[in-house]
């Protein structure tokens, strides 16, 4: 978790990163203020979500945009008087709960197999960096990360084949 001190400093250090993102999307029916406050929600939010801290300045890089975006639809929703959106939210929840159980199920999997860089670089491409970010931010070439990502994938294919959790399943 991120204390009070250290959450104020991150959002002192993305503004210009949420204040582009809010100028990008101003306009479509939403407020640049309103924008601006979405995507510092959106850090409370995403902050914790990045699991290793060395890849926080990708991770929202590739973040902040798309929730910003994402809110400007929503703020457009409402100024049309459109009450879809809340239903659309409802939906999405729907299966959340089997999709949370999935997933650590997947992590846990991954924990028994992978070494830890290899479970951070797949963590990594999960979160959608490509291979060229995952590159510059371990300061190797984009063909070692392919290779790595090869014996990865090699590690992988037999649970990918039989659909199984586990090895001895």
């Amino acid at each position: 978790m991120t204390d009070a001190c250290e959450m104020a400093r991150i959002a002192r250090d993305y503004t210009p990163l949420v204040k582009s993102a809010a100028a990008k999307y101003q306009g479509r029916g939403a407020e640049y203020e309103d924008l601006v406050q979405e995507g510092y929600m959106a850090l409370v939010v995403l902050v914790p979500q990045c699991r290793d801290r060395k890849w926080l300045p990708l991770f929202l890089r590739n973040r902040i945009p798309s929730r910003v975006r994402d809110a400007a639809e929503r703020l457009r929703g409402r100024a049309n008087g459109g009450g879809e959106v809340l239903l659309e939210a409802i939906e999405e929840t729907e299966g959340a709960e089997d999709e949370k159980f999935g997933e650590a199920e997947l992590r846990e999997t991954l924990r028994r197999i992978l070494t830890k860089g290899e479970l951070d670089m797949t963590q990594a491409l999960m979160e959608g960096f490509t291979q060229a970010e995952i590159a510059r931010e371990l300061g190797i070439s984009q063909q070692a990360v392919a290779a790595r990502l090869k014996k990865i994938r090699g590690k992988l294919r037999p649970l990918i084949k039989t659909g199984k959790a586990g090895y001895g399943e």
